[in-house]
């Protein structure tokens, strides 16, 4: 069996060192989890961190009112439950496999040991996570400030540039959503997702493959900031349509 590199990849580590990067390899555990098994549940204490080798996570927490909220999916080298870097604290929503799924894990006392001991890795590790606070940060202004429409279309380019993969037109997810996923990620119900995606469609942002997976075009990708001209040398055109379609209004 081909022995699993839990740190060499990960963005977290990516200023380490080799001799740095070792150190954190060997505090890490291999756990597997079944499709349909827990990781954690809201509410429990964080004790562990996790990053996923193979398979898919769902993060979802659930409302007073029994709704669930979908924070997001995770896919190999992502890294979760790193808020027990900082503080006792309990886990604010749950974690679930979507399919067999082998993860590394590393239990807080063990990273808090190796960190104390080494205030290189300490202040690397700091930065890399400011980064990523910025950018959560981003998303939860996107919630408070973007109308649906605009919501679902930036929530499509992060998952496309995530967890996409690049073909001739676009980037296309690697894994199928429902409408009812997506409504969970923007905060909308089922009803407003499938009319909005029907603008977006109508405009160009998106489309689906005969698989059923969505497909974030290539023009839309690059005015949101990639540049697919330069990257990959894809022409993209401008929809004319597109600032008319984003008009649409539907009514929940």
């Amino acid at each position: 069996m081909k022995k699993l590199s839990c740190m060499s990849d990960l963005w977290l580590f990516e200023s380490l060192n080799p001799e740095e990067k070792q150190h954190i390899q060997a505090l890490f555990r291999r756990p597997v989890y079944e499709k349909g098994e827990f990781l954690f549940l809201e509410g429990e204490p964080a004790q562990t961190i996790f990053v996923v080798v193979e398979g898919r996570v769902k993060l979802y927490k659930t409302s007073d009112d029994g709704k669930e909220i979908v924070f997001g999916f995770l896919t190999p080298h992502s890294l979760f439950g790193d808020e027990t870097l900082f503080n006792d604290s309990i886990r604010t929503m749950s974690a679930q496999a979507l399919e067999r799924t082998r993860l590394c894990a590393c239990y807080k006392t063990d990273f808090e040991a190796l960190v104390a001991q080494n205030s290189t890795i300490s202040m690397k590790i700091i930065r890399m996570l400011g980064d990523r606070i910025n950018k959560m940060a981003e998303q939860l202004s996107d919630m408070a400030v973007y109308e649906t429409q605009r919501r679902l279309a930036r929530t499509l380019v992060r998952l496309a540039r995530a967890h996409g993969e690049h073909i001739e037109d676009g980037y296309r997810l690697t894994f199928r959503l429902t409408h009812d996923d997506l409504g969970a990620l923007v905060g909308a119900s089922r009803v407003m997702v499938t009319n909005v995606l029907k603008s977006l469609k109508k405009a160009g942002v998106v489309r689906d493959d005969p698989d059923h997976r969505l497909v974030v075009s290539s023009w839309y990708l690059a005015e949101t900031g990639l540049d697919y001209e330069e990257e990959f040398k894809v022409q993209t055109p401008k929809c004319q349509c597109f600032k008319k379609s984003l008009n649409y209004n539907s009514p929940e």
